[in-house]
C-alpha cells in the first residue's frame, strides 16, 4: 500500500477520484488486489475498509463463478478497457445475496513505460433504469396482448350476441316443441304395446303405470298408484326382481332381465306369464337415483312357442338321423354304381336299385324338397338315356368284338390270299388298314378308316407315322407298336386320341384292336379296327357328371347347414342374426369375443339392448333409430360400415363397423336381419390420433406465427417511436418465431419423407469430436447447464454427418427441456465392438415413468411430463429412430424415476481396410 502511494503520489489518486463521477475503485497486480474504494462503491459492495489490501476475491467472495474477475484479469494483461451496460451482478448486502445490474468500466492507467500499474474501476448502479425498461417491455407486451385478445373478445362478443338472437328464437321454438313433445310422450307412453311403470324412492311407490302395465299386473290404475310394488305383489320379495330392483337403486346400473315367471291376476284367476324386464335408474340433478323405470314385455307367447319349437327341433333330430343314415345307405350304392359302371350288363340292375332308393328318398323329402323330387324325376329320365346309351354301346361292342374273332380265323386261312384279304377289308363294316415293316408303311386302308383319320388314298404306300405324326407318343400308337414287335394283339375302349382332321387339331375318342398280320409264321405288319365312339363317350360322360351332380346335389342338400355353420363359427366378423323384432337369435363366436358376451347372454339382447349403452362417434347416447338396423328395418335397404361405440358396463369403450341387410319371405316382407361387424378400435385409434395430431401442429404453428405477426405490427405501426434497443429485440423475437416455425416444419417434412421412403442418406467418414463441437456451438449458448462430452471422440465413423448430428441435438435439447435441474449433462462415445459404437446423452433429472418408454419413439407422441406440457409435435424421436435404422443402428432408452434418463444410438464403425 505504502509503496503503491509513493509510485502514484498522493496529487495524482486524488485526481483520479476526482474524476469518478460514480462509484470508483483502483485494482493492481495480476490478483487484482484493492487498494481504494470510495464510499459509494463500498455501499454498492456492502463493505467497509478492511477490504482495502485484499485481493478482490478475497474481499468479495460471493463473486467467484461470475465474470467480473476474469475481466479485471485479462484488462491487467492486454492494457484494453473493458464496458459493459446493464450488467448483472450477485453481491452480498447485510448478509443477503442481492441482485443489482450496473454500468461500469475497467480502465487500466498507463505508466510512462507504457505498462498497467493499476486499473480504475467506475461503477453507475443502474437497476431501477433495467427493472423499469423490464416493466416497459412487460407493459408494451401485455398491452400488446390485451389489444389482440381484445379484438378477438369483440369479434366473439359480436358472434355471441348474434347466436344468442338465434337461440332465443330456437329456444321460443323449442318450448313449443316441448309442450307438444310432452303431449306427445303422453300419449305414447298410453298406446304403447310395451308395460311401462316409474317406480319412486327406495319403498318403490308405483308412480305411473300406462294401460299395457295394468293388463300384465290384472289391476286397474286405481289400485296401483301411490302404493309400494311389494304392497302389491308380496310373492316378489326375495326373488330375483326384488333383488334387482334394489341393485339398481343403489348401483345407479341399468338391468335387463329376461324371460322371468310371474303369476298375474286376470278375472279373478292365476295366469303364470314370462316376461322380459328392463330397469333403467332415473337420475335427479344430484346424480342421485330418484326413481326406476321398468319396462316390462310380455313373451309368454314366444317362450311357449320355441318350447314348442325345441320339441319339434328334437323330433326332427331324430328324423334328421335316420335320415343321414339312409343318405349314408345311399351313398355306400353309389359308389358301388360308380365301379359297377365299367361292366355293362349289370350297370342297369344298380341303376335300378339306386333309381329304387332315390324314389324313397323323394317320397320321403316330398313334402320338404320339391326342388329335389324335380330334378330327381329328371334323373331317372337321364338314367333312361343313359341305359339306352349303354345297351347301344355295348351292341356295337359286342359286334366289334365278333368281327375281330372273324378276322383271326380268317387271318390264317386268307395269308395266301392277297385278293380275298383286301377285299374283306374294303368290305369291312368298321374303319381298317393293313401297315407292315418296321416304318409302318400303310398297305391297305378302306374308305371308312380315310374317312376317320381325315386323309385320302394318296396315304398308301406311305409310313403312317410320317402322315399322321400326331400319332407319335400317343396310347394308341404306342400299342400298335407293341403288337408289331411282340406279336400279341391290343384292344381298347373309349380311347383319347388326338388326330389332325381338317387342318385342326382334334380330340376324339376311339374302340381299336389290333392284330399281328402274320407271313409265313412271322408278324410283318398289324392290321388295326378302330370305331369312333366319341358322341357316346360324351353322352356317357355327360350322364355320368348329370349322376354325380345330382349325387353332389343331395350332399349339399345334406351339408348345406353344416357348411354354413362352419363359415360362420370362423369367420373373421361378428355375425348377428335377429328376427323381425330385433332379437338375436344367433351370434357366432367372434361376435361373441367382440362384444365380450356369451352366447347364451347375447340371445337373451335385441341389437340396440340399452345394456350395450350403443353411442355416437362424439360420444353421445346412439338413438334406437339411428342404429344401422334400425335403418335396415325401416328402410329395407342394406346399410354398409356404419361406425358407432359401444359402451359394456365392465370394461373400455371400443368401436365397431356394422353391415346390416334385410332378410326376405317368400312374400317378400322383412322377417329378419344379418348384422355383420367387426371390431373398429385400432381404426377408430388412429384416425383419432390423426386428428389430436392435426390440432396440436394447428397450435404450435399457430403459437410462432402470432407471435412474429404481433412483432411485425408493433414494428410496422410504432418503427419510428421505438428506440433502436428495442427494434433490435423485437427482431430478435421475430426471428426466433421464425427459427421455431422453420423447425417446426422441418419435422413436418422429415416425417413425410420417412413415410414415402425418400429420406436419403449422405454417408461419409467424420470424426465424432467434429459432430460434439457442432452440437456444443449450437446449445452451449442456450442453457446455463454444462454439457460434458466423453469417452471414444476420436473414433471415426461412416454416417450422415447432418441427420446424425439432428440426432445428437434432439437428446441434448430434450435433456435441457425436461430436466433443467440437471446441471451436467452427459455425452458418451464408447466403442462396443469391432464394428459398432455406442453414443449416449445422460440427465439426471427426474425420470421417465415405465409405461411411457415404449411409446417414446412413436410418431406425434408427446408425453405430459410430470404435469407439465411442453410444446413440439412429437416428432423429433420419430424421425430420429428412423434415421438410425436407416444407417444400420440400434436406438433405445433407460431411465427410472428420480435417477435421470439415458438416451442411446448405436452406429456401424468405419473399417480399417
Amino acid at each position: 500500500m505504502i509503496g503503491f502511494f509513493s509510485a502514484l503520489g498522493t496529487e495524482a489518486l486524488l485526481e483520479i477520484l476526482k474524476q469518478s463521477s460514480d462509484a470508483t475503485a483502483i485494482y493492481t497486480g495480476s490478483d487484482i488486489t484493492i487498494q481504494l474504494a470510495n464510499d459509494a462503491m463500498l455501499t454498492i459492495w456492502g463493505k467497509d475498509r478492511s477490504v482495502l489490501g485484499k485481493p478482490i476475491e478475497e474481499a468479495l467472495p460471493e463473486i467467484k463463478g461470475q465474470p467480473f474477475t476474469q475481466l479485471l484479469k485479462q484488462a491487467w494483461q492486454t492494457g484494453e478497457t473493458y464496458e459493459a451496460k446493464n450488467t448483472p451482478a450477485t453481491l452480498e448486502i447485510n448478509g443477503e445475496m442481492v441482485t443489482s445490474y450496473f454500468d461500469f468500466i475497467y480502465r487500466p492507467i498507463l505508466n510512462d513505460e507504457g505498462k498497467v500499474y493499476c486499473i480504475l474501476h467506475t461503477t453507475v448502479d443502474v437497476t431501477e433504469k433495467v427493472r423499469a425498461w423490464d416493466l416497459v417491455k412487460e407493459k408494451e407486451e401485455r398491452e400488446q396482448k390485451i389489444n389482440e385478445e381484445l379484438a378477438a373478445a369483440n369479434e366473439e362478443y359480436k358472434a355471441t350476441n348474434e347466436k344468442l338472437n338465434d337461440t332465443h328464437n330456437r329456444l321460443s321454438k323449442v318450448f313449443q316443441k316441448l309442450e307438444f313433445t310432452e303431449n306427445r310422450m303422453q300419449e305414447l307412453v298410453r298406446t304403447t304395446p310395451v308395460g311401462l311403470a316409474l317406480l319412486r324412492g327406495r319403498d318403490m311407490l308405483i308412480e305411473t303405470a300406462n294401460p299395457e302395465m295394468q293388463t300384465i299386473w290384472g289391476y286397474t290404475q286405481k289400485t296401483v298408484l301411490g302404493r309400494p310394488l311389494l304392497e302389491i305383489f308380496p310373492m316378489l320379495k326375495g326373488q330375483v326382481l326384488s333383488d334387482q330392483l334394489d341393485l339398481v337403486y343403489s348401483s345407479s346400473t341399468a338391468i335387463s332381465i329376461r324371460e322371468i315367471v310371474f303369476n298375474a291376476y286376470a278375472d279373478g284367476n292365476i295366469e303364470m306369464k314370462y316376461l322380459d324386464i328392463s330397469l333403467q335408474p332415473l337420475l335427479d340433478v344430484n346424480r342421485h337415483v330418484d326413481a326406476v323405470m321398468a319396462t316390462i314385455v310380455d313373451v309368454t307367447e314366444r317362450v311357449t312357442a320355441r318350447k314348442e319349437l325345441e320339441a319339434r327341433e328334437l323330433k326332427l333330430q331324430e328324423y334328421t338321423e335316420e335320415l343321414t343314415a339312409l343318405n349314408e345307405e345311399i351313398q355306400s350304392t353309389n359308389e358301388e354304381l360308380g365301379t359297377l359302371n365299367e361292366e355293362y350288363a349289370a350297370t342297369n340292375d344298380h341303376l335300378d336299385a339306386a333309381n329304387q332308393q332315390i324314389t324313397i328318398l323323394n317320397d320321403l323329402l316330398q313334402n320338404q324338397n320339391a326342388d329335389l323330387r324335380v330334378d330327381n324325376q329328371g334323373f331317372q329320365k337321364d338314367i333312361s338315356n343313359l341305359d339306352s346309351s349303354n345297351k347301344l354301346l355295348e351292341d356295337r361292342n359286342r359286334e366289334l368284338i365278333q368281327l375281330n374273332n372273324t378276322i383271326l380265323k380268317l387271318n390264317d386261312q386268307l395269308s395266301d390270299s392277297e385278293t380275298s384279304f383286301s377285299n374283306l377289308i374294303a368290305q369291312a363294316p368298321v374303319a381298317m388298314m393293313l401297315v407292315k415293316g418296321d416304318d409302318f408303311i400303310i398297305t391297305m386302308i378302306n374308305i371308312s378308316m380315310l374317312e376317320l383319320i381325315g386323309k385320302d388314298i394318296s396315304i398308301i404306300g406311305k409310313p403312317l407315322f410320317e402322315e399322321l405324326p400326331e400319332l407319335k407318343g400317343q396310347h394308341a400308337a404306342n400299342m400298335l407298336i407293341e403288337t408289331y414287335r411282340k406279336g400279341l394283339p391290343h384292344s381298347d375302349y373309349s380311347n383319347s386320341v388326338k388326330l389332325n382332321r381338317g387342318g385342326k387339331e382334334d380330340k376324339g375318342f376311339f374302340n381299336f384292336t389290333y392284330t399281328p398280320y402274320m407271313e409265313n409264321g412271322k408278324v410283318t405288319g398289324v392290321i388295326d379296327m378302330a370305331m369312333e365312339v366319341t358322341p357316346q363317350v360324351l353322352a356317357i360322360r355327360q350322364k355320368e357328371q348329370t349322376i354325380l351332380e345330382k349325387i353332389a346335389l343331395e350332399e349339399t342338400l345334406r351339408s348345406s347347414e353344416q357348411r354354413l355353420h362352419s363359415i360362420l363359427e370362423t369367420m373373421a366378423e361378428g355375425v348377428g342374426v335377429t328376427d323381425a323384432s330385433g332379437q338375436l337369435i344367433y351370434a357366432n363366436p367372434m361376435a361373441q369375443q367382440i362384444l365380450g358376451i356369451s352366447e347364451s347372454t347375447i340371445k337373451d339382447r335385441t341389437y340396440d339392448d340399452p345394456q350395450w349403452q350403443n353411442l355416437r362417434l362424439d360420444g353421445s347416447l346412439l338413438p334406437s333409430e339411428e342404429h344401422p338396423m334400425s335403418i335396415m328395418f325401416a328402410t329395407g335397404k342394406p346399410v354398409f360400415d356404419h361406425e358407432i361405440g359401444v359402451q359394456p358396463p365392465d370394461r373400455d369403450k371400443f368401436y365397431i363397423s356394422i353391415n346390416a341387410a334385410p332378410i326376405f319371405d317368400k312374400e317378400g316382407k322383412i322377417s329378419g336381419g344379418i348384422g355383420t361387424f367387426m371390431d373398429v378400435t385400432a381404426r377408430r385409434m388412429i384416425t383419432q390420433g390423426k386428428d389430436d395430431f392435426i390440432s396440436i401442429a394447428s397450435h404450435e404453428l399457430k403459437t410462432p406465427v402470432t407471435a412474429l405477426k404481433a412483432t411485425l405490427q408493433l414494428l410496422q405501426r410504432s418503427h419510428e417511436k421505438l428506440s433502436g434497443e428495442t427494434r433490435a429485440r423485437l427482431l430478435d423475437q421475430s426471428v426466433k418465431s421464425l427459427d421455431k416455425l422453420s423447425h417446426l416444419i422441418s419435422d413436418l417434412l422429415d416425417t413425410s419423407r420417412i413415410e414415402q421412403g425418400h429420406l436419403r442418406l449422405d454417408k461419409k467418414p467424420f470424426v465424432l469430436s467434429e459432430l460434439f463441437d457442432n452440437c456444443c456451438s449450437n446449445l452451449g449458448d442456450s442453457t446455463k447447464q454444462e454439457i460434458i462430452f466423453q469417452g471414444d471422440t476420436a473414433q471415426m465413423v461412416n454416417a450422415d454427418n447432418q441427420q446424425i448430428g439432428q440426432v445428437m441435438i434432439n437428446f441434448i435439447t430434450n435433456a435441457i427441456k425436461y430436466a433443467p435441474q440437471s446441471e451436467k449433462i452427459f455425452v458418451k462415445a464408447e466403442k462396443i465392438s469391432e464394428e459398432e459404437i455406442k453414443i449416449s446423452v445422460k440427465d439426471n433429472g427426474p425420470g421417465i415413468p415405465k409405461e411411457n418408454l415404449i411409446h417414446l419413439f412413436e410418431r406425434y407422441y408427446r408425453t405430459n411430463y410430470h404435469g407439465q406440457k411442453f410444446t413440439g409435435l412429437g416428432l423429433g424421436l420419430y424421425i430420429s429412430a428412423d434415421i438410425i435404422k436407416n444407417h444400420g443402428g440400434k436406438i433405445g432408452v433407460e431411465s427410472e424415476l428420480g435417477n435421470g434418463s439415458e438416451f442411446w444410438f448405436t452406429l456401424p464403425l468405419e473399417k480399417n481396410e
